[in-house]
């Protein structure tokens, strides 16, 4: 890699490197704080998998809405809330998945900020494995 200050010879380099260096370091910021704000807008909507539960989330995971189909009048309770859990989950994918596409739209998948906006997420709600790697 190369070394971009290695060829500053005078004064007036060296404040154009410096320069330099702060409008990459301000663009940065600007990305980071854009990419934190994106992702705390978002929501994200999850349904079972018989359509009976819709969940939407908000950027922090708190369930901020939920719909019931008529079909939940005749569930019994434990498969209501299994229905609930199971559209919960599905919305907290949803969410990372969104906070992902947010995070890359404005940051480098490397940067530490884009994996941080990422993983306080993905520590909510985990990847799971696929339905077929499962035990």
């Amino acid at each position: 890699m190369d070394n971009p200050y290695a060829n500053i010879s005078s004064p007036d380099d060296a404040r154009a490197a410096l320069a330099n260096w702060k409008e990459k370091a301000d663009k940065m910021a600007a990305d980071a704080v854009a990419a934190s704000e994106a992702v705390q807008e978002l929501t994200a909507v999850g349904t079972d998998r018989n359509g009976v539960v819709a969940v939407k989330l908000n950027s922090s995971g708190a369930v901020i809405g939920v719909q019931f189909s008529t079909d939940m009048q005749r569930m019994q309770l434990r498969h209501a809330e299994r229905q609930f859990m199971e559209a919960y989950q599905a919305a907290g994918r949803n969410l990372l998945e969104a906070a992902k596409a947010a995070v890359n739209e404005r940051l480098s998948e490397s940067s530490p900020t884009a994996r941080a906006l990422v993983d306080s997420i993905k520590m909510r709600f985990p990847e799971q494995p696929a339905e077929d790697e499962q035990i």
